[in-house]
C-alpha cells in the first residue's frame, strides 16, 4: 500500500493518528486529468466523499467542503481525513505539505504565514460560495484557488506531506504570482551555528515585503525554526548542485546564499540579473575543498559579507581581492524568554565550565581535555566541566571519553541538548570555553554573552577579535593547553571576579550581537541590492 509514497510520507504515515471524520461530506473537484488521483482516492480512510468533474448540480446542501485539484496528484490514504478534520476545526482554507519528483526526494514544507497559490487546497462551503460568486471563469480550478487564497479568513497549513506530485517542484509551488520573492540557500538545516543564525534573516526579509522560501538538504533539526519564522522550506539532498531547483533562484527577486558551500549556486547566478547576498560563516578548513567552485571575480549582482574578521580572512586566503563587508549575526535576547530549567545538579554546586560543539579536530576538544588534565588536582576538583556535542571524530571523542572516565565526578559529556536546555545551561553555567583551532564566530559563546557569561577563547576564533582581556573574556594563543589551563585556574580560583564580569559581557552582546544592529545592517544591504535604497 505504501510502495508509491516518498520516504517522507512513509515516515509520517507510521505516526499519523486516525480521526473519525465520516460525518463530514466532501467533494473532490478535479475537472482535468485525474487518473493517479482517482486511484489514490480508492484507499481513503475518509469515505464520505465524491470525485466530481463539475460543480454545477453537485453542490448539494450537505456538502461541507470541496478539495480543489488543478492537476493530477497522488495522495496518502489519510489525506481526506486530515482535510476534513481541518474543516471541522474551523479552517475555511486548508493546504498541506507535499513531495515532488518521481521518487519524492523533494519535499515542500509550508508555513501558515506563507501559503503560495497551491494547486490543491480544501475550501469550506461558505468560502467556496463567495469565491464562485466573484470568479470570472466558469468554475476554473486555478481561478477558484486564486480567489480562495485571497479571500480566506482562517487559513490552515496541515504539517503532513499528504500529496505527491510526480513532476519536479517549480517556483509557482512556493511563490505567489504577485509577491516579492526571496530565496534563502543553506547547505544544511542542522542545529549548528550557521543555520541557527540564518533563521533571524526570515523576519527581516518578511518585514521588507518578501515571501521567503528556504532551500536545504533535509530536515535535520532547524527546519521548524524557519517555519515558525514564517518561511516555506524546500528540502532535497542534492540542493546545492541540483540544476532542477535553480529555477527557484532565477525566479526570485533576492537570494541569500549562506556559507561558502553555496559557491556552485553563486557561480551559476554570478553576473545575472538576480541580486545575491553571499554570507560567509566559514572556517579556513573548508576552503581547500570548495575553492575551485568559487568564481574568480564577482559580478555586480553579488555582494559578499562575513561574520567577522576570521571568516573574512578565510575567504581572502583564496580570493584576496574580494571586497567583503561585515554582517555580524544577531541573536534574540534569550535571557528575556521563559524556558524549562536544565538540571545541572551534576556540578554539585561547583562553578561549571561549558563547551558546545561537535567533537572534531577543528573544534579543539582535545586541547580543552589536555588543559583540564594540566590543572592541579586541588584546583580541578573545585570546578565541573561539561562537553556537549556529537562525536564527529573518533579520536576527539576518545579524548573526551577518557577524560570523563578518569574524572567521573568532575567531567561530564552530553551528546545533544535541545534548544531550551542549551539556553538554560548558558543561564546557569559560570564560564564558556571555546578551544577551537579554526572557528569564525562560535554561536554558543555569543549565547553565553546574552546571559552575561564570560568566555575563554582561542585566538583562532572570530570572538577573539571582540573580547577585552579580563573585562568580558579571556584569550589564549598558539592552541596551547597550558595557556588555557592557566586561564581556567584563575577563573576557578576567582569566582567572585568572574561573576563581576556579567555586566561587561552583556554589553558586548548588546553592542555586537543584538538583533537591532544586525537587522539594520541586513535591511540596508537588501535594499541596496534590490532597489538601491539605504535604510
Amino acid at each position: 500500500m505504501y510502495t508509491s509514497y516518498s520516504t517522507l510520507q512513509r515516515k509520517q504515515l507510521s505516526k499519523q493518528v486516525y480521526t473519525d471524520t465520516q460525518s463530514t461530506y466532501l467533494l473532490v473537484y478535479a475537472p482535468g486529468r485525474h487518473k493517479a488521483l482517482q486511484a489514490a482516492l480508492q484507499n481513503q480512510l475518509h469515505r464520505k466523499f465524491r470525485l466530481v468533474t463539475q460543480l454545477e448540480d453537485e453542490l448539494t446542501p450537505d456538502v461541507a467542503g470541496v478539495l480543489l485539484v488543478s492537476e493530477d496528484v497522488e495522495c496518502t490514504p489519510t489525506a481526506l481525513t486530515y482535510f476534513a478534520a481541518a474543516l471541522r476545526e474551523g479552517a475555511d482554507l486548508a493546504v498541506c505539505d507535499a513531495s515532488f519528483g518521481f521518487d519524492g526526494s523533494t519535499a515542500l514544507y509550508l508555513s501558515t504565514r506563507h501559503l503560495p497559490g497551491s494547486s490543491c487546497a480544501l475550501v469550506s462551503r461558505a468560502l467556496l460560495d463567495k469565491v464562485r460568486a466573484a470568479a470570472r471563469g466558469k468554475d476554473s480550478v486555478t481561478e477558484l484557488l486564486r480567489l480562495a487564497h485571497a479571500m480566506a479568513q482562517h487559513s490552515r497549513c496541515i504539517p503532513q506531506a499528504l500529496l505527491h506530485f510526480r513532476r519536479e517542484l517549480c517556483a509557482d509551488d512556493v511563490f505567489s504570482a504577485k509577491g516579492r520573492r526571496a530565496l534563502i540557500l543553506s547547505h544544511e538545516l542542522t542545529m549548528t551555528g550557521a543555520p541557527i543564525v540564518l533563521v533571524s534573516a526570515v523576519p527581516v526579509l518578511r518585514s521588507l515585503g518578501f515571501e521567503v522560501v528556504v532551500l536545504g538538504p533535509s530536515d535535520e533539526g532547524s527546519l521548524p525554526l524557519f517555519l515558525d519564522a514564517g518561511a516555506a522550506v524546500v528540502t532535497r539532498p542534492d540542493c546545492v548542485t541540483s540544476s532542477a531547483l535553480w529555477g527557484l533562484a532565477t525566479s526570485a527577486d533576492f537570494v541569500l546564499a549562506n556559507t561558502v558551500v553555496e559557491a556552485p549556486v553563486v557561480r551559476t547566478l554570478n553576473g545575472s540579473f538576480v541580486p545575491v547576498l553571499w554570507w560567509l560563516h566559514d572556517a579556513f578548513a573548508g576552503y581547500p575543498f570548495i575553492s575551485h567552485s568559487i568564481p574568480k571575480a564577482l559580478g555586480k549582482n553579488v555582494h559578499l559579507c562575513a561574520v567577522g574578521s576570521h571568516a573574512t580572512a578565510a575567504m581572502h586566503s583564496v580570493r584576496p581581492d574580494f571586497a567583503i563587508e561585515q554582517l555580524i549575526y544577531g541573536l534574540p535576547d534569550y535571557a528575556a524568554e521563559q524556558f524549562p530549567r536544565y538540571d545541572i545538579s551534576f556540578a554539585g554546586g561547583r562553578p561549571l565550565f561549558v563547551t558546545v560543539g561537535s567533537l572534531e579536530h577543528r573544534k579543539g576538544p582535545d586541547i580543552f581535555c589536555n588543559a583540564i588534565r594540566l590543572l592541579p588536582s586541588a584546583v580541578r576538583e573545585k570546578a565541573a566541566f561539561l562537553f556537549v556535542g556529537k562525536a564527529a571524530d573518533k579520536g576527539m571523542y576518545n579524548a573526551v571519553d577518557s577524560l570523563v572516565r578518569d574524572y567521573p565526578q568532575t567531567v561530564f559529556y552530553r551528546k545533544r541538548l535541545e534548544r531550551p536546555e542549551v539556553k538554560s545551561l548558558m543561564e546557569q553555567c559560570n564560564c564558556v570555553v571555546c578551544a577551537s583551532r579554526d572557528d569564525p564566530m562560535p554561536t554558543f559563546v555569543t549565547e553565553g554573552l546574552i546571559f552575561g557569561k564570560p568566555s575563554i577563547v582561542s585566538e583562532h576564533t572570530g570572538t577573539a577579535g571582540l573580547v577585552t582581556e579580563g573585562v568580558d573574556g579571556f584569550l589564549y594563543k598558539d592552541d596551547d593547553p597550558q595557556q588555557l589551563a592557566d586561564k581556567l585556574a584563575w577563573a576557578i580560583e576567582h569566582p567572585e571576579a568572574l561573576a563581576a564580569m556579567h555586566g561587561s559581557c552583556r554589553r558586548l552582546y548588546e553592542q555586537q550581537f543584538s538583533n537591532e544592529s544586525y537587522v539594520a545592517t541586513l535591511t540596508r544591504l537588501v535594499k541596496e541590492l534590490t532597489d538601491g535604497e539605504e535604510s
